[in-house]
């Protein structure tokens, strides 16, 4: 991680023990630079990547990483933290939802990226380059501007069992009351768990706001996982959590008006109305239903719906 630090700012003096290095990594080809800070420990120990802010409009983690980034002591840590608040600056100051101002994809749906493709595939590619000489890797986001949600972790079962299972064991010390395991290989974890790098997503907020007590929650999860990986001092506190095996997300398949029937956290059936999309005369064009028993972990919350956008997911379990 270190040597990724100098590749970048080769301007910069070799970063001491027991220092903090802030600044902006550029993404070759684009216009992006993304704020950083560099924590490096008084004593040596695992590299810790964090990133917030891949999507814009996610409020609680973009504050908790700059907080983070502020409050903790390199005296007090063992090995190094690099945090990036946020990876995805043009996109927050945009007020932006899911995607990116420069080439209008989803930052989240493009990893590992491409060093020659566009810019929110460059953005993905020099993240992916700090997943890969990392540890262990946390990935924070929350509700979108127009999504009410659940705290929930997803983890990735790709790479080697090992690594999924020490994921796993880690999203559970944030505290949140759910944690899912996924499959999938474009977004942040799964690419870096396909590069074997433990790490999770976590989800904390809702609908672009922000307030101090989600943020004091969202910090001390993150502390008490650092705490885990034995970073920073402190004794690693355990909760119960319900886990898991997948979330199965409800796709628009038209434009128009997006009415809910269920509410966040509620346990569906098989079969069971979700909601509807009507068209702007208010006449129902399409009905959806749930794909499986489970628990609602997050719902698009705004009237206006285009085809294509999530609507609901559903956390399943199979036990």
């Amino acid at each position: 991680m270190l040597q990724l630090i100098k590749n970048h700012f080769s301007e910069s003096k070799e970063s001491k023990a027991n220092s903090k290095t802030r600044g902006f990594i550029p993404v070759p080809g684009t216009p992006v630079e993304m704020p950083f800070t560099f924590i490096q420990g008084a004593k040596p120990g695992k590299v810790i990547l964090i990133t917030s802010g891949v999507h814009g409009g996610e409020y609680p983690c973009i504050e908790t990483a700059i907080q983070l980034a502020n409050e903790i002591d390199p005296a007090e840590v063992s090995g190094s933290v690099l945090i990036i608040h946020p990876v995805n600056p043009a996109a927050f100051l945009a007020r932006m939802q899911y995607y990116g101002p420069f080439d209008g994809k989803n930052l989240n749906r493009v990893f590992p990226g491409k060093a020659t493709g566009t810019v929110s595939e460059r953005i993905a590619y020099e993240v992916h380059q700090f997943q890969q000489a990392a540890d262990f890797y946390l990935d924070l986001h929350g509700g979108d501007i127009h999504e009410g949600l659940v705290p929930f972790v997803i983890y990735s079962k790709l790479g080697s069992t090992e690594k999924a299972e020490q994921s796993r064991i880690a999203s559970a010390l944030l505290g949140f009351p759910y944690v899912v395991g996924s499959i999938s290989e474009n977004g942040s974890i799964g690419a870096a768990a396909q590069s074997g790098t433990p790490g999770f997503l976590a989800e904390l907020g809702q609908c672009g706001r922000w307030s101090p007590k989600e943020v004091d929650q969202y910090k001390a999860g993150v502390l008490n996982v650092l705490r885990s990986l034995e970073v920073v001092p402190g004794k690693t506190q355990e909760y119960e959590v319900e886990f898991l095996d997948k979330m199965l997300v409800t796709t628009s398949t038209e434009d128009g008006c997006w009415y809910p029937s269920v509410q966040l956290e509620e346990k569906v059936k098989k079969g069971q109305k979700i909601g509807e999309i009507r068209d702007y005369f208010g006449k129902v064009k399409t009905e959806y239903h749930s794909d499986s028993d489970g628990v609602i972990l997050y719902l698009v919350t705004s009237l206006a719906i285009t085809i294509n956008d999530p609507l609901a997911a559903i956390g399943v379990s199979t036990t």
